[in-house]
Formats: C-alpha cells, structure tokens, sequence
C-alpha cells in the first residue's frame, strides 16, 4: 500500500481544509515549495498536490505549481488534481512532468473524455477522482453536488479506461473522525482497478485496516501536518510489508 503525503494550496500556501468546505483553510507552510522540500527529504516517492483555488474556478496557484513541478522533476513523482477541466490542461501537465493527472468534475461531467486521454495518454496518468457527500458524487472543490452514486461511476470510469480512482469522503476529510471503511470496502468488491483513499486517517491503526481491505494506496494531509503518523513512515514505499 502507498502512503503519499498531500499538499494543498489555496493563495500560494499549503494548507488543509476542514470537511472540505472553502474558508476553513489552515496554513501549514507559507509557501508550499517548502513543503515539497520537506516531504523530498522524508524520502517520499511520490505527492499529491491538489490546486483547491483550481478547484474553485482560479488560477491564481498556476505559477507556484509548475514551480513546484520543476523542482520534483526527475526526483520524485507526482500526481496532481484540482480545475482540471479540460483535455488541454491535462496534457499540458503531462507534458511538465507529471506523473498522473486527477480529473474529478470533467470526468463526471464529460465521462467519454476518459476514454479519449486513455487512448492517447495511457489510463496509467489517470486517476478520476470520486469525492462523495451523503452517498452522492459532488464536483467543482465539493461545492456542487450530483445525483450520481460512486459506486455506480465507478464501475463505468473503469470501463472508459481510467487507471486508478481516488476515493475521497468528505464529511471525514481533515476532521479526524476516521476513514469510510464500509464504503471503502464496497467500492473495492465494485471496481477492478486500483483504489486510493482520502479523508479522515487519524493514525496507523486506520493504516492497517486499510490494509486489510486492499485498497492500492493512501493519500494522508492533516494527519502528518498534525504529527498524528510519524512522516518517517514513507519510507517504507510498501508499507504492506511492514505489516504482514
């Protein structure tokens, strides 16, 4: 299982959310190439980075981001999501250096575009992203919901050719109060493809029954930032091992 540390922008910081609701942000590092820094010295093999203003409809993290994606290149991988809202934007990060792409609101807005950037891009750069309220897909940075259920678009992204899904409860994001393990587990019997999770990892504990439900791999923010898991935990880039 991956373990693959967060970091959020909004206004050029790096910052978490709580709930995921816009306005809760706190600050972490003041400029998130620090943090990059950080998680490059941990001997991290791969980061998250989502752009939350993206997300939001701004492109006011733009610079910042392709700085951050320089930086990374050839050292560690990265994989990136928020606004991504269009087949031009997911190529031009391709072409930057990233790793995989995360498309959330194009993917379930425009679900045949999947299968377009599989064919000439390779379902490897792609992870959709399911982020789900109330047993409902929203889009647009959580603000706008969907009558879509996860499991459902699940079963039809991994047809169009996407490689992975993250799989994200937002009423557990940054609170604390414990992964969707029910969920979790019934989205891993539903798709044939990798799973990532994110939200509401409190300790290792949550790490090892993760585990045991097999998903391909954890994204963590709050909880390194908080010091709940040690951050020297990456370096065992299969924790699995460690715990078998």
């Amino acid at each position: 299982m991956e373990i693959i540390p967060a970091i959020d922008i909004s206004n050029g910081k790096c910052v978490r959310l709580y709930k995921g609701k816009k306005g809760t942000e706190k600050i972490y590092f003041k400029n998130p190439i620090n943090a990059l820094n950080f998680w490059m010295e941990q001997g991290a093999e791969r980061l998250h980075f989502v752009d939350l203003d993206g997300a939001w409809g701004s492109d006011k993290n733009k610079n910042i981001l392709k700085q951050m994606i320089e930086i990374a290149r050839n050292k560690v991988k990265v994989q990136i999501g928020g606004g991504i809202r269009n087949i031009e934007a997911f190529k031009e990060l391709i072409q930057l250096g990233v790793d995989r792409v995360i498309i959330g609101t194009l993917a379930i807005q425009k679900p045949e575009v999947i299968k377009k950037l599989s064919n000439e891009f390779g379902s490897e750069h792609i992870i959709v992203a399911l982020d789900y309220r109330e047993g409902k897909i929203s889009t647009h940075g959580w603000t706008q919901e969907t009558n879509k259920d996860p499991f459902t678009f699940g079963k039809k992204v991994a047809k169009l050719g996407a490689g992975y899904i993250l799989f994200s409860a937002i009423e557990s994001d940054g609170a604390f109060t414990g992964p969707d393990f029910e969920n979790i587990k019934k989205m891993v019997k539903t798709v044939s493809i990798p799973i990532y999770v994110a939200g509401g990892i409190r300790n290792e504990e949550d790490l090892g029954e993760l585990i045991k439900l097999g998903i391909h791999g954890v994204i963590i923010g709050k909880a390194f930032y908080e010091k709940k898991i040690p951050a020297l935990i990456i370096k065992n880039s299969n924790y699995k091992k460690k715990n078998e």
